[in-house]
This record gives C-alpha cells, sequence and structure tokens, in this order.
C-alpha cells in the first residue's frame, strides 16, 4: 500500500515535470528577448535615416502572412532596404512583425510607422508603413510622404 503511494506520488510529479517542459518552446524563448532586438534595430535604422521614435514602445501587429499581395510588398521593401531575400522566403510561422511610431508624420499628417520582421531571434526585414496612403508599405529610405518640418 505504502510503495503504491509512492509510486502515485512520483508518476505525478514526473508528469507535471514533462508538461512544464513540454509547453515551454522556441517561440517562448524568441519572444523574451523580442523587445530588446527589435528595439536596437529600430535605433540604428532611426540613426542611420535620420528619424526620431516617438516612444521606445513598440506594438505588434502581424499582417504579413494572411495577405500574399502585402506580403510581396513587405518583402520588396525589405529587400530594398538591404535584408536578404533567402530570410524573408524561409521565415517560420513564429515570426514577428512589430512597429514603433516614427516623430515624423506624411504629408497628409498621418503617423509612418517603422516596422520590423523578427524571426529566429533576428531581425529579417524591416519597411516604413504610411497610413493613410494606399501600398503604404515603403523602404526604409523612402522619404518622398514626408511632411516637411
Amino acid at each position: 500500500m505504502y510503495e503504491k503511494k509512492i509510486i502515485m506520488t512520483l508518476l505525478s510529479f514526473i508528469t507535471t515535470t514533462l508538461l512544464v517542459v513540454g509547453c515551454s518552446s522556441s517561440k517562448d524563448i524568441q519572444d523574451f528577448n523580442i523587445d530588446k532586438i527589435a528595439l536596437d534595430e529600430a535605433k540604428k535604422i532611426t540613426s542611420e535615416q535620420g528619424y526620431t521614435l516617438k516612444s521606445e514602445t513598440l506594438t505588434e501587429s502581424d499582417i504579413l502572412i494572411g495577405d500574399s499581395e502585402v506580403f510581396t510588398l513587405i518583402k520588396e521593401a525589405s529587400i530594398k532596404g538591404g535584408y536578404l531575400k533567402e530570410d524573408l522566403d524561409s521565415m517560420t510561422e513564429d515570426r514577428k512583425v512589430v512597429g514603433y511610431e516614427l516623430a515624423e508624420k506624411s504629408k497628409e499628417d498621418e503617423p509612418i510607422m517603422l516596422c520590423m520582421v523578427i524571426d529566429k531571434g533576428k531581425v529579417i526585414g524591416a519597411y516604413l508603413d504610411y497610413s493613410g496612403y494606399s501600398q503604404g508599405i515603403t523602404s526604409i529610405d523612402f522619404k518622398y510622404n514626408f511632411k516637411q518640418l
């Protein structure tokens, strides 16, 4: 009887341990550093392009996979901005699309977002998203629609 209690307790412990370990995934690991990865890249881009982050708080919005036309625009803009086509072609389902609002505004006085595609612990693409423009997804160096200050 005593042995049965020990075995049941041991099985319960093993089951709980396996459940906890099994629930941990690479996606959780990627999410752990996503704020730092995104902010480091955003600071690099803004420094190189002369932009200013309105806030260092990122927003998540994954518009990427469900719409092949949008993905094509993002891919083209990212490649034009210096990112690798191979990285975008091999992107996984664990990817994230995050953005930061820039202090700069569009000619229509609308916000401009600096968006980044993050996968496998690194930024594999980046683009500007001009709110209020048809085909608002452009390369990170596209300043034609910027409002003159």
